[in-house]
């Protein structure tokens, strides 16, 4: 990367910050480009030949933070302890409680709904991998723990993990639907949801 694109990610970096920042603490409705340029000291030009339309914007601002979300679950994965199988938890805890950090339940209403009708394939493709990417991360996860011997042997790993995680994407957007389900209700019912998989699909001690 010479120094031209280098400057290039730095700034996009930079305005992907700054617009996750407007979005949580006013609102998607309520950020304008134009906001944006201004605390990003640039030209709102400079967002738009980058990112298109405000819908672009945010959709990068998804894909910076599951990619950061991934991250954060490859150290927690490297870190386990073999047939531990809490790793599960750690990584629903992650994939919930993270997304959270940074922009509020409004804003991932309208940031789900332009991840599925935005006519910007770019950023929707990208965030649509990330969000693949996660779901493999917690399927491999579960294959490595159906390896070391700690599943029923009529267990299909690739099933089971499926459908733990469809669960966590389904209760997710049921979370931000919901104005008055607290992330601790989430967490909880998760936690519940997932404890209760598990003692079907685990060998008996």
């Amino acid at each position: 990367m010479n120094q031209g694109q280098s400057n290039k990610a730095k700034r996009q970096k930079l305005i992907v910050a700054t617009a996750a920042r407007l979005f949580s603490s006013i609102g998607y409705d309520k950020t304008r480009i134009e906001l944006v340029a201004e605390r990003s000291n640039v030209s709102p030009a400079t967002i738009y030949n980058n990112f298109e339309n405000k819908t672009g914007l945010l959709l990068a601002v998804l894909i910076d933070e599951g990619d950061e979300v991934k991250h954060i679950g490859e150290k927690i994965i490297a870190q386990r302890q073999r047939s531990d199988i809490r790793i599960i938890n750690r990584l629903i805890e992650l994939y919930v409680d993270h997304p959270m950090e940074f922009m509020n339940k409004s804003c991932w209403r309208q940031a789900l709904a332009a991840s599925t009708a935005s006519s910007n394939k770019k950023f929707t493709q990208e965030y649509q991998n990330v969000d693949k990417q996660l779901r493999n991360q917690l399927i491999e996860v579960i294959h490595s723990l159906h390896e070391e011997n700690i599943f029923k042997d009529q267990i299909d790993a690739q099933s089971l993990g499926e459908i733990i995680w469809n669960n966590v994407d389904q209760m997710f957007t049921n979370f931000i639907s919901n104005e008055v389900m607290t992330l601790a209700s989430l967490k909880d019912t998760l936690s519940r949801q997932t404890a209760a998989l598990m003692t079907l699909a685990l060998k008996s001690e």
